[in-house]
């Protein structure tokens, strides 16, 4: 049975666009929380990982204990050298038991576990943040766990991509019904007067696609955007042909640098 995707809003104060009504933490935590360990697993390349590991390597070039928030089967944690200690969290035991014999990482269920005197060099929030509620206060949390000198890199959708603005709720982002925060540089730079500083900030395009199937992901995303009725159907009936099973995305992927990559640190720390 598919969640409930409620509408879409945009704060008026801080710009946070959100999902409103959502569901109660429960039925959130039997999605995540399951015997699957490849729900969420990268297939191919991922071009943020490419793009954590050069700012990493570029901020922190000496090691240190980094963090994996939302670590899942151990991906990233797998590609990090060994001069970063690694750990993670990850609310599914399955995967934080496959993240654990992937990369040797130190893997808790959740941030009650980790000692209290563990700080971390650096702490990576990589498409998670559009999963909670209240990315401000994950945000200062996690904070908290850092060492004087230390910085969290985020990536995840970018709420102010000229296409999402241009068709709202028919942006294949807002495609996942757990996808219920969604972040823009009008919100990073809100936080930033609230204890935080913005060390980086950059766009990138989440899947890395030739120009064919740019040009023909963009033609999708006109026809779904205007008309998503008449694009639903279409696409239905040619699926039905096919004997394939219904889409699990709307086009719209690749299409343009649609994602965001921010390093924040708690304020006065450059």
């Amino acid at each position: 049975m598919p969640l409930a995707g409620g509408g879409l809003y945009r704060c008026g104060q801080c710009n946070l666009k959100f999902r409103h009504p959502i569901l109660d933490a429960a039925a959130y935590q039997r999605l995540y929380d399951n015997a699957a360990t490849s729900t969420w697993a990268a297939h191919g390349a991922r071009p943020d990982w490419d793009l954590i590991i050069s700012r990493l390597r570029s901020l922190s070039p000496h090691g240190g204990d980094v963090l994996d928030f939302g670590c899942y089967n151990g991906g990233l944690l797998s590609r990090l050298d060994p001069s970063y200690r690694r750990h993670g969290i990850e609310i599914n035991r399955a995967a934080a038991e496959a993240a654990i014999a992937s990369s040797g990482a130190m893997v808790w269920n959740s941030v009650n576990e980790i000692p209290p005197a563990k700080r971390f060099s650096a702490i990576i929030i990589s498409d998670v943040i559009e999963h909670v509620p209240d990315p401000q206060a994950l945000v200062a949390q996690l904070a908290g766990l850092l060492t004087p000198d230390g910085i969290l890199i985020v990536t995840t959708g970018d709420a102010d991509n000229r296409w999402w603005n241009r068709f709202g709720a028919n942006w294949w982002y807002c495609f996942y019904p757990e996808h219920i925060s969604f972040l823009s540089r009008k919100w990073l730079d809100y936080i930033s007067g609230n204890g935080f500083s913005i060390l980086h900030f950059e766009n990138f395009r989440y899947l890395q696609v030739n120009a064919a199937r740019r040009g023909a992901g963009f033609l999708a995303l006109l026809a779904y955007g205007l008309f998503p009725r008449l694009y639903l159907r279409a696409s239905g009936f040619a699926r039905r042909m096919l004997h394939r099973h219904s889409s699990d995305s709307a086009p719209g992927n690749g299409v343009s640098p649609d994602h965001l990559l921010v390093v924040i640190s708690p304020k006065g720390h450059q």
